[in-house]
């Protein structure tokens, strides 16, 4: 990282934060840290929350934690290709059942339904493709 991108982090953060100074048992600094570090947070994280929780405000997103497992355009991007290649082969299943309908069953219900969702499939699928 570059010295112009450090600079205009620090800038946002004066901008955006306050920094608070508390002088406190170092056995009680140290267990926080710990649990902190054990399930995985931020101190500053945590405090975040206790205070959000002390003042009566609700909680503040977190910073630079991802919520959903699809945050990123790429990750989508495969998911969809994972998708499509799985509504590939349930089309290609509805079609081969649809081939082996009996003659004097074609017009029946079931004919119809395998129709109907060979063709809502087909548009899904080019859908989800249009879409990335």
């Amino acid at each position: 990282m570059g010295c112009a991108s450090t600079a205009a982090k620090q800038r946002w953060n004066k901008l955006h934060y306050s920094e608070i100074k508390a002088s406190l048992r170092k056995d009680l600094v140290s267990q926080f840290k710990e649990k902190c570090r054990r399930d995985g947070a931020s101190v500053a994280s945590v405090l975040a929350a206790l205070m959000s929780e002390y003042c009566g405000m609700p909680p503040q997103p977190k910073a630079g934690k991802k919520t959903l497992p699809y945050d990123t355009r790429p990750k989508r991007r495969k998911m969809a290709s994972n998708i499509a290649a799985q509504l590939e082969g349930i089309l290609q299943g509805e079609e081969m059942y649809r081939e082996n309908i009996p003659p004097n069953l074609r017009g029946s219900i079931r004919a119809e339904s395998s129709d109907c969702s060979i063709e809502k499939l087909g548009e899904a699928l080019d859908a989800l493709r249009e879409a990335y």
